[in-house]
């Protein structure tokens, strides 16, 4: 294993649990409902994905440690959200190239990228 890929995936790893931490921060923060129940099914989806892709990883190549986690920003409007949730899913295609290339780990990361996806269609409805 390389000491490169370890680093990108605690990298990564980190950036999904911050993720985590600002959707719960917006959720409670916007007065749009259709966002309210966006950002509410992705912190309730997003704790296991990433949860299950740790553990599984920890199985073969021990558990990662060094996390650097982002504080949450105060919602500002629709835009930001969108722009975030989308720099996100754009990291994530990015920096999957630069962790561990098994496809079940990849597999993992695909649902990941998934709930992203899914999360910029459910922030668009009104």
């Amino acid at each position: 294993m390389a000491n490169s890929e370890k680093y990108n995936f605690v990298e990564l790893v980190g950036a999904l649990k911050s993720s985590f931490e600002q959707s719960v921060v917006w959720h409670h923060q916007t007065d749009s409902y259709a966002m309210h129940k966006a950002l509410n099914n992705f912190y309730d989806e997003i704790v296991g994905l990433v949860d299950g892709l740790v553990e599984s990883v920890s199985g073969i190549y021990n558990r990662p440690e060094g996390y650097e986690l982002e504080s949450p920003v105060d919602y500002k409007n629709p835009e930001q959200v969108n722009k975030y949730f989308k720099s996100c899913y754009d990291m994530i295609q990015r920096d999957r190239k630069e962790i561990y290339q098994e496809t079940w780990i990849q597999n993992q990361v695909d649902e990941i990228a998934q709930l992203f996806a899914e999360t910029l269609y459910l922030l668009s409805l009104k």
